[in-house]
């Protein structure tokens, strides 16, 4: 019988990650599952990390959430195994974007295809890389997902409406010093977007342009706006709408973010986790991830 691994997390969208168990439980019918999922994500890290190095695993089942996925991402890029997506999450903007939506036994074991990762190295310490499947955030958007990772209550993406309207008080645009391939950009931005693919923050249409196997990262930045102007944006779930003047939008391999200013340090987000603090460069990998079903 044919071996897969799996990692799961059953808290995955307030209760839904159980959601794929029908699923799974049917893989079983079909294939041994070896269980990596640990008490905590650094378990399961471990777990599928070892795995990896003993040189057993060909396939990885990941049900759950963006999170999940760019916890298996950093020990699966670059490598010949598969990732099968079970999206249980609050967002699944990774699987939404890929046009994964309910998984089967025969979409779990499909044939890959190639998918395009972010690498995001610190200028600081640049042995620190990090991989973003889906979209790296700088600006209001990131202060709402590190405040939403603060609350306790309430679950599920009524969460990140509180945390917007606390954080909305204390919204400021960034000074941001990019350079993108050849070109400088000095940036005033609410919001700095660079895409591998289309969605962040649950189905946010950030990089509308951005394809997981064009070789492109997709840059778009909110420009000049002040409270209501963002909440515009986020309002409409455009990411900002290609028809306003204030919205710039770039593509290109390539991109390096600086701060213009030293007294506050920037934090990127991707995939709904904190990254590295700036400066960082990020890099398109072209075929860096082999998805079931693409």
């Amino acid at each position: 019988m044919a071996k897969v691994h799996l990692l799961t997390n059953p808290r995955s969208g307030s209760g839904r990650g159980a959601s794929t168990g029908g699923v799974i439980a049917e893989l079983r019918a079909h294939v041994d599952v070896v269980d990596l999922t640990g008490a905590t994500a650094e378990e399961s890290t471990r777990a599928l990390r070892e795995a990896v190095d003993r040189g057993d695993v060909e396939r990885v089942v990941v049900s759950g959430g963006d999170g999940l996925v760019h916890l298996a991402i950093h020990e699966l890029a670059e490598s010949a195994i598969v990732v099968a997506l079970a999206p249980a999450g609050t967002g699944n903007d990774f699987a939404a974007a890929l046009g994964i939506d309910a998984p089967t036994v025969e979409s779990l074991l499909a044939s890959p295809g190639p998918c395009d990762l972010l690498r995001i190295t610190p200028l600081d310490d640049p042995t620190s890389t990090r991989w973003v499947a889906s979209v790296a955030i700088v600006g209001f958007p990131a202060d709402i997902n590190a405040r939403a990772n603060r609350l306790r209550a309430p679950l599920g993406a009524a969460k990140y409406t509180v945390a917007a309207a606390l954080e909305l008080p204390r919204y400021r645009r960034r000074r941001l010093d990019v350079v993108l391939d050849e070109e400088a950009l000095s940036l005033d931005t609410g919001m700095l977007a660079i895409g591998n693919t289309r969605f962040f923050g649950g189905g946010m249409l950030a990089c509308p342009d951005a394809s997981h196997d064009d070789a492109r990262l997709h840059l778009t930045s909110i420009e000049g706006v002040g409270r209501l102007g963002i909440l515009r944006h986020l309002a409409q779930r455009s990411g900002g709408s290609a028809d306003r003047t204030e919205v710039l939008r770039r593509q290109g391999r390539i991109v390096t973010l600086r701060s213009s200013s030293t007294r506050t340090s920037e934090t990127v987000w991707g995939d709904g986790e904190p990254i590295a603090s700036l400066p960082i460069d990020i890099e398109v990998v072209p075929n860096a991830l082999a998805v079931a079903g693409l």
